[in-house]
């Protein structure tokens, strides 16, 4: 505690504090990657095969627009101790590649490059709204386990850097 004349103030601890602020340079740096990565794809590779999975580059690029459009849900959801998309990996896993490519049919790079930066947008509000005493806060997620509010915010760089190996 830090005593003021006119009042007492709770002091954070640095790692609460450093714990936010590479969340967000995290977040920031893949935002900008994934923005890197989506200018070098010219309209004519767009639709093309990914190296790095049986979807085009479109639908990697939508699929993982979708994935940080719903953290903020799953934020919200693991500091409920409720998880979400736990089904069997054999169901969700072709699931989410037919759902992705219906999806991807009709998207544009600019309007993917749109989307996710709005997303992303939303990612660093809920970031900033944690209270410091739900990181730990958690639930099964993706089938995968338990994942906590600070694994969640983790999940963009490395989605990212699964999906676009060898581009």
């Amino acid at each position: 505690m830090i005593q003021t004349p006119t009042r007492t103030v709770q002091s954070q601890p640095v790692d609460v504090i450093s714990k936010r602020e590479d969340l967000r340079t995290s977040l920031e740096a893949t935002r900008s990657v994934f923005n890197d990565l989506l200018g070098s794809i010219s309209d004519d590779q767009w639709r093309t095969k990914s190296p790095a999975s049986a979807w085009t580059l479109a639908e990697v690029f939508v699929h993982l627009t979708w994935a940080v459009e719903y953290l903020p849900k799953e934020v919200a959801s693991a500091r409920r101790g409720k998880g979400m998309f736990n089904f069997p990996k054999w169901l969700a896993d072709p699931g989410s590649y037919w759902y992705v490519r219906l999806i991807a049919r009709n998207s544009t790079r600019e309007a993917i490059q749109r989307r996710y930066n709005d997303a992303m947008d939303d990612v660093i509000k809920a970031l900033e709204i944690v209270p410091d005493s739900d990181w730990k806060l958690g639930a099964n997620f993706y089938g995968e386990g338990f994942h906590s509010v600070a694994d969640l915010f983790r999940t963009p760089a490395k989605h990212l850097a699964e999906h676009t190996i060898g581009l």
